[in-house]
């Protein structure tokens, strides 16, 4: 049985003249849960709350599985959580004045510093973080200032850590690294809770999942209780009735008419090192090509974007027969996706806005885009739902490589193209979060609007892929072969 820490039952939370709630949270020694809210104001309200600047207004406060009475709430609730909760959030407070033990050691370190050397060698060690101690404060990355927070955190033996939006600002490798420190954690007995957006967090690797919507809980879950769709719809607000194939079969006969089979189909195409490549993309598929050679990379890439032509075999576009060159067509119209992650200086335009940028598209089909106001506010409603912490008045310049990432992928999902081409090199597949991707990837395929990607060297590995077909050195093997 697990040994709870504390838990809210019905709990109000008031900040300022605001009150929201009620609220359901439970928290519990040697586990990783999540908040789920895709409002930034909520995790505002929830953040500050665990770190003592917003007060428990009504509702029963459980401490060690004991209900602390009312008449001591006001007092007791804030001495608890300033000993049991340490909060992290996207802006790490480390003193940069201090060195990177003492920062571990506040407030304590202007004693037993020797012994603090050792102690974080220790700490480091055993979590297995490679920092050096004489590294100064202002040459940390992200995750290592996380990771000395985190630090700090156990040498105050804050059993329970509240970590806060900062997955998107994380790469994929870094969010593995802490995923592994947060398992070490809770192999010791402490608990680690993420408050994050439904996008930002991998579901898989969380033990409690707490959904809040609207200023309030809407469902609490262990993992094998709730899939993503499911949650999906809370978050929004919606009503979840169906199965998820359901849902997605419903969307696609809503979105879509026509023909529909295949959508794209190369048979036996032959080009210079290209010996007889046979591919089929169904409507709403997620499938991969995945180039083991740089050459067979530029070469499909070349086919696909329509700038050569095959020198034998067939190519089949919405069921009927066509020149290769349909998909520049289709391409140069925006009638077809195409999004080359490989450049990345050329993703968004930088003298646009954000909104303007995610909208261009829309805007070359019809050029009274911009002057129908209704069409830029559905647009701003999509992008905060997908990005609910995104400024929308931000500099394309100023933003991550993520945060660009989304909106190009944002931008596919509003113009709903007839198929969206994703070629991703392998320096992209090294460095780049996958969690956003696949997510916004789902979205478009639910949309009945089919997804290839073309990758090179490495495979995507996502649980997403429906077909994948791999070529190496001109020839196309199955995944069995190439294991």
């Amino acid at each position: 049985m697990k040994k709870e820490i504390f838990r809210l039952q019905n709990g109000m939370i008031r900040q300022g003249k605001i009150l929201r709630g009620p609220f359901f949270l439970q928290f519990c020694k040697g586990e990783i849960s999540g908040i789920i809210t895709d409002d930034s104001f909520e995790k505002e309200i929830l953040v500050n709350f665990f770190s003592c600047r917003n007060t428990f207004e009504s509702g029963d406060f459980y401490y060690n599985g004991k209900r602390i009475p009312f008449e001591l709430q006001s007092n007791t609730i804030m001495k608890l959580l300033s000993q049991t909760v340490a909060v992290i959030s996207r802006k790490p407070r480390l003193f940069e004045s201090l060195s990177l033990v003492d920062n571990i050691f506040i407030p304590g370190y202007l004693i037993k510093q020797e012994k603090h050397k050792k102690t974080a060698a220790r700490l480091m060690e055993f979590f297995d973080i490679e920092i050096s101690l004489n590294t100064k404060i202002r040459e940390l990355t992200l995750l290592q200032r996380l990771q000395i927070e985190i630090l700090h955190a156990v040498a105050c033996h804050h059993k329970l850590i509240i970590i806060s939006d900062v997955n998107g600002m994380l790469r994929s490798k870094e969010r593995n690294k802490l995923r592994q420190l947060y398992e070490r954690l809770t192999q010791i007995g402490y608990s680690i809770c993420q408050i994050e957006s439904l996008n930002n967090i991998p579901l898989n690797m969380l033990d409690l999942i707490q959904v809040i919507e609207k200023g309030k809980s809407v469902g609490c879950y262990s993992q094998a209780e709730v899939e993503y769709s499911d949650i999906a719809c809370m978050v929004n607000g919606t009503a979840h009735h169906e199965s998820y194939d359901e849902l997605l079969k419903q969307m696609s006969k809503k979105l879509f008419s026509g023909f529909k089979g295949t959508i794209l189909e190369l048979k036996d195409i032959c080009y210079e090192h290209l010996n007889k490549i046979s591919i089929k993309l169904y409507k709403g598929e997620i499938a991969e090509i995945n180039c083991r050679t740089g050459t067979d990379y530029l070469e499909i890439k070349h086919l696909l974007t329509g700038k050569v032509s095959p020198i034998a075999g067939q190519f089949f576009y919405n069921g009927q027969a066509r020149n290769i060159s349909v998909l520049e067509r289709g391409i140069s119209k925006w009638q077809i996706g195409c999004v080359d992650f490989s450049n990345q200086d050329h993703l968004l335009f930088e003298n646009l806005s954000i909104i303007e940028n995610v909208c261009y598209p829309l805007c070359l089909r019809n050029a009274h885009f911009f002057m129908n106001k209704n069409y830029m506010k559905v647009a701003e409603d999509y992008i905060k739902m997908v990005m609910p912490d995104l400024n929308l008045s931000k500099r394309v310049k100023n933003l991550t490589q993520e945060q660009v990432m989304q909106l190009v992928l944002c931008k596919w999902i509003l113009c709903k193209p007839k198929l969206l081409f994703l070629f991703i090199s392998s320096a992209f597949l090294k460095d780049e979060p996958d969690i956003i991707m696949n997510r916004i990837i789902v979205e478009l395929s639910k949309y009945g609007i089919p997804v290839l990607i073309i990758s090179e060297h490495d495979r995507f590995e996502s649980e997403i892929i429906e077909s994948v077909y791999i070529i190496n050195k001109g020839m196309l093997i199955n995944a069995d072969e190439d294991k």
